[in-house]
C-alpha cells in the first residue's frame, strides 16, 4: 500500500506513467494499474489461500510419507527442517532443492498442524473455566545437590491453581502412592486447607486402568475420604486437559531451581522449611495473564476456597501380608527387595510400605526391623544386617561368602573372622551380634577393628566400654579438645593388649 500511495503521489503531482515507471524500477503497465485503480477496500479473496504452484510440489507426497512414518517412533526422535533438508538434498540427491530450506520447513510446519488437527476427534481443545479451590496435580524431574556435593535427580511434585496460577510444590523420592499422599499432605497442611478438587495425571502413582475403566488403589482411596476432595483423572496422552500444572512444572524448575538447590536435612525438613515456602512465594507480584490482577491476589480467594483440613492425619502407608522365601527374602516394589535372614525363611509377615520405610511385623503385629524404601531403576536389595549377623554363629562357615563379611569395613577384627577356627569365629562373632543389637552395625564394627590386634579378638568388655565411647560422645568431641598429652595412657593400653 506505500508503493501504491507513492505511485498515485507522483501521478497527482504532474509525473507521467514512463517516468514514474523509470523512477520506481517498475513496469508501466503495473503504475497504469494503480493509478487506475478505484476500490481499495478489502474483500475476503485477498486472504484466502490460492493454489499457486512450488518448486517443492514434486517432493511433497514424499515428506509427508516420511512424517507420517515418524509417528511410529519414539516421540523425541523426529524430523526437523533442517534434517529433512539435509536427507532430500544429500542422502536422496535432490539438488534441486539445496535452496529451498524456507519451503520444506513452512511445508512441515503446515502438514504437522493439519495432521495434529486430524488426529483429535473434537477438532481441537475447548477453553476451559476454573473456579477458586480447583487444582491440578503432576510430577517432573529435577536435579539437586545432595549434602555432600552430589547431583541428584529426584521428583518434582507440583499441585497448581488455574483460577489464580498459584503453585505449591514439593520434592519426593518416587512417584508411588505413598509418595503421591505424602506429597499432598504436606501441601495440605502449608495451605491449612484442601482442594475441593484435584485434577490428576493418567492416575500415575495411585490407580491403573482396566481398558477404559480407572480403578483406584485401596489407599489411595481411603486418602481421598479421609480429606473430602474429589480426584479427577485425565485420559492418556492428553496434557491439555490439565494445561496449567504442565507450564508450572517447567516455570518452576527453569526459574527458581537454577542452578539445582542443595538439600540439607531429610527430604521433611528441606520440604517444610524450604521447598514449600519457596513455591508459594514463586510470581505471586507477577499478574495473571488474562485477569489483570497480581497471582499472590488471585492466590488468596483460591485458598479460601479450600476444605477445612481434617484434625486428625492420615496414616500414609500401604500395609500387606508377604511370604518371604527361604533366604528370607521379600520381592517389593517390582525390583527392589528386603533380606530378613534365614531366621525368617519361608515365614509370612505383615510388610508396611511408607513413602521412606519398608517395615516388618510378625502375625501378631510386633515389629521385627525396618528398611529405607528403595527408589530408582536399578535393582537394588537392601538387608537386615543384625539378623543375618545373629543367624552366622550357627553358620560359621558360610563366613567367607557372607552379605555381613561383604558390608564390614576393613580393618584387624574382620582379619581376624578370617583366620581363626570355628570355635573361636563362633564366639567372636556371638560377641560381634550381641555388640550390634546394643549398638548398632557401624559402632560394633569400628570398636572391634580398633581393638583386635596380633590376631587377637578384643574382650568383650574393652569392645563394649568403647561402644558405649563413640555412641555417646560426639565425634567433634571425641579429637582430645582440650589439649592434655593423653599418650601415656595410650602407651598403657597398648602394654595391655600386648600382655593380652
Amino acid at each position: 500500500m506505500t508503493q501504491i500511495e507513492i505511485i498515485r503521489g507522483m501521478w497527482m503531482n504532474g509525473k507521467s506513467k514512463t517516468e514514474i515507471a523509470h523512477a520506481l524500477s517498475m513496469d508501466r503497465k503495473t503504475v497504469g494499474k494503480y493509478i487506475d485503480k478505484e476500490d481499495f477496500s478489502q474483500d475476503v479473496d485477498m486472504q484466502a489461500n490460492e493454489q499457486r504452484t512450488s518448486k517443492l510440489d514434486p517432493y511433497k507426497k514424499l515428506i509427508l510419507e516420511k512424517l507420517e512414518e515418524e509417528g511410529q517412533w519414539f516421540h523425541k526422535q523426529r524430523f526437523t527442517a533442517i534434517r529433512m533438508h539435509s536427507y532430500l538434498c544429500n542422502e536422496l540427491g535432490f539438488e534441486e532443492l539445496r535452496d529451498s530450506y524456507q519451503l520444506i520447513q513452512r511445508f512441515m510446519r503446515h502438514s504437522r498442524s493439519a495432521m495434529k488437527r486430524k488426529s483429535y476427534e473434537e477438532g481441537g481443545t475447548m477453553p476451559l473455566v476454573w473456579h477458586p479451590g480447583e487444582a491440578q496435580c503432576d510430577f517432573g524431574e529435577a536435579d539437586f545437590y545432595d549434602e555432600s556435593g552430589k547431583i541428584v535427580r529426584l521428583k518434582s511434585f507440583i499441585m497448581s491453581f488455574p483460577y489464580s496460577n498459584g503453585i505449591v510444590s514439593a520434592v519426593l523420592p518416587g512417584e508411588n502412592c505413598q509418595c503421591v499422599c505424602q506429597g499432598l499432605f504436606w501441601m495440605f497442611k502449608a495451605l491449612d486447607g484442601v482442594p475441593f478438587k484435584i485434577v490428576f495425571d493418567n492416575a500415575t502413582g495411585i490407580g491403573h486402568r482396566v481398558c477404559s475403566r480407572l480403578v483406584e488403589s485401596e489407599e489411595f482411596t481411603r486418602f481421598r475420604m479421609h480429606y473430602g476432595f474429589r480426584a479427577v483423572f485425565t485420559n492418556p496422552y492428553a496434557g491439555y486437559e490439565k494445561g496449567c500444572v504442565e507450564n508450572a512444572v517447567g516455570a518452576f524448575r527453569r526459574n527458581a531451581m537454577v542452578p539445582p538447590l542443595r538439600i540439607e536435612g531429610s527430604l521433611e525438613e528441606y520440604n517444610l522449611n524450604v521447598m514449600i515456602p519457596l513455591s508459594l512465594a514463586f510470581r505471586t507480584d507477577s499478574m495473571h495473564y488474562r485477569k489483570n490482577a497480581p497471582i499472590g491476589k488471585l492466590f488468596c480467594e483460591d485458598r479460601k476456597a479450600l476444605l477445612p483440613l481434617t484434625g486428625k492425619p492420615f496414616r500414609i502407608s500401604r500395609i500387606t501380608r508377604h511370604t518371604l522365601n527361604n533366604v528370607g527374602r521379600g520381592l517389593l516394589d517390582g525390583k527392589h527387595s528386603y533380606v530378613l535372614g534365614p531366621g525368617h525363611s519361608n515365614e509370612t509377615i505383615i510388610v508396611e510400605k511408607t513413602a521412606w520405610e519398608v517395615i516388618a511385623y510378625d502375625l501378631g503385629g510386633k515389629r521385627i526391623t525396618s528398611f529405607d524404601r528403595c527408589y530408582g531403576p536399578e535393582d537394588e536389595e537392601s538387608f537386615d544386617l543384625p539378623a543375618l549377623l545373629s543367624f552366622m554363629p550357627i553358620k560359621g562357615n558360610s563366613w567367607p561368602n557372607s552379605i555381613v563379611r561383604e558390608r564390614m569395613s576393613d580393618g584387624p577384627f574382620k582379619s581376624y573372622l578370617d583366620q581363626a577356627g570355628s570355635g573361636e569365629r563362633q564366639n567372636a562373632l556371638f560377641m560381634f551380634s550381641s555388640l550390634t543389637d546394643e549398638y548398632g552395625f557401624g559402632n560394633a564394627c569400628c570398636s572391634l577393628n580398633r581393638l583386635a590386634g596380633n590376631g587377637h579378638a578384643p574382650s568383650r568388655d574393652d569392645a563394649k566400654a568403647l561402644c558405649e565411647r563413640i555412641t555417646k560422645i560426639p565425634a567433634w568431641q571425641a579429637e582430645n579438645p582440650t589439649g592434655v598429652d593423653l599418650s601415656p595412657f595410650d602407651a598403657l593400653l597398648a602394654g595391655m593388649l600386648r600382655e593380652a
